[in-house]
């Protein structure tokens, strides 16, 4: 549990996808249904090399009113080895950071509303490789948070 912002105390949440590919378009992540949630940790490790040239940002497709809402920046994943990590800066919009070591001594919090919809990673062009995304959230009371197929 954690107290967020002096609202007494909050059990997070997490989730995981396992098998985040890098498409051209819009990769589902995770699915938020029945209320908003407050994403407090999110961040990826490459599991297998991205195998070209490709940028990546992550949005959600919120539900109503329907729209796409940049979560960060666009950033170049690269050719980024396997261990690489990808966290979030904590400002305005999030800078998305490619650390090629993979290890951080401080994983940045992020705070991002996220009402019902989608949150997707959006890339330029289909590679091979694979992004785990990990995503810690506080759900408001009928929030349900599934991982995409």
């Amino acid at each position: 549990m954690s107290t967020l912002n002096g609202y007494g105390p909050r059990t997070w949440q997490h989730k995981t996808k396992l098998d985040g590919n890098v498409l051209n378009g819009d990769d589902d992540l995770f699915i938020i249904k029945g209320g908003p949630i407050i994403v407090v940790e999110f961040y990826g490790i490459v599991t297998t090399v991205i195998g070209g040239a490709a940028d990546c940002t992550i949005q959600e497709a919120v539900a109503e009113p329907a729209g796409d809402v940049a979560l960060s920046t666009t950033v170049a994943i690269d050719n980024d080895a396997a261990g690489t990590s990808y966290t979030f800066t904590s400002v305005a919009l999030p800078v998305l950071t490619p650390t090629t070591a993979g290890a951080l001594p401080n994983l940045p919090e992020v705070r991002w509303l996220c009402p019902i919809g989608t949150i997707q990673a959006l890339c330029s062009a289909a590679q091979t490789g694979v992004i785990e995304w990990h995503m810690a959230y506080i759900p408001s009371v009928h929030a349900e948070v599934t991982v995409a197929a």
